[in-house]
């Protein structure tokens, strides 16, 4: 039984008409935004307190601190078809708007983006560490795309508890560079700077940005599969990256679904 949402209300962004829904828990903000996207047919903002059942990349849970993150999912129906919007298109747009806020509040220097779409914090005299991750998924009729919903979570003040996490843990407060905002602010701004990139920049400036701030062509990564350290080449038309294996010299494409493992601070 889900807790009793205390905001509903529509909202411009420009020319867009976007319903937004404020929960203080459910179990996931992309399955409710999926589901009101889809009987509005129209952009949908959906923000939480917290998440029972929040989803990472990969198969991996998103585990937030109540009341202390941003939980959000910016929903698109039908009608924003892959045609005007690729999947490439959306990931940039998506690391591109969460990055873009997250700057106004950090010091300076003290955020990067990791691919294909994680923001990591360096505070000072620290490691770094993911501080936000994003999860897109879209559903599929045929050769159509139906919803698609970009999940976002930030750490925002504070950092859940993750026993097994590969990397540090950062949260926006260990970079601060001033008084953080409430998370539904935040939620906010994120989506209307996010919609208004994709009906209004080309996807191809778009996506050329994404791959800027990326900073990857001539970087060593490791596969996080199966710690084969590659060189990054460039990328395809999808997002994938081309590299050349370090041991064997030998070039293929990977896709994000291998994953790369790669601190974005180290040169």
């Amino acid at each position: 039984m889900e807790k009793t949402q205390h905001t509903a209300f529509w909202r411009s962004v420009g020319s867009i008409h976007l319903a937004v829904e404020h929960w203080i828990e459910l179990d996931s903000t992309n399955d409710r935004a999926r589901t009101l996207c889809a009987e509005l047919d129209c952009p949908v903002l959906v923000t939480a307190d917290h998440q029972r059942r929040g989803r990472g990349r990969h198969g991996r849970t998103w585990q937030d601190e109540p009341g202390s993150a941003v939980l959000m999912t910016l929903a698109l129906p039908s009608s924003w078809s892959e045609a005007a919007f690729p999947s490439v298109a959306l990931m940039g747009a998506a690391a591109l708007g969460v990055l873009g806020e997250l700057l106004r509040y950090a010091q300076p220097d003290a955020l990067r983006l990791k691919y294909p779409n994680d923001i990591w914090a360096k505070p000072p005299d620290r490691p770094s560490g993911k501080l936000a991750g994003m999860l897109i998924e879209a559903d599929y009729t045929g050769t159509a795309r139906g919803v698609c919903a970009i999940g976002i979570g930030i750490n925002l003040r504070s950092v859940p508890t993750i026993a097994d996490a590969p990397y540090p843990v950062r949260c926006l407060a260990d970079v601060a560079a001033g008084v953080l905002p409430e998370p539904t602010e935040l939620a906010e701004r994120i989506a209307e700077r996010v919609l208004d990139m994709l009906v209004h920049e080309p996807t191809a400036a778009i996506v050329a940005r994404w791959q800027e701030n990326l900073s990857l062509p001539g970087r060593t990564v490791l596969l996080r599969n199966s710690g084969s350290a590659v060189r990054i080449v460039g990328f395809t038309d999808d997002g994938g990256l081309r590299v050349t294996d370090v041991e064997s010299g030998t070039s293929r494409v990977i896709t994000d679904g291998e994953s790369v493992h790669y601190d974005p601070f180290a040169l």
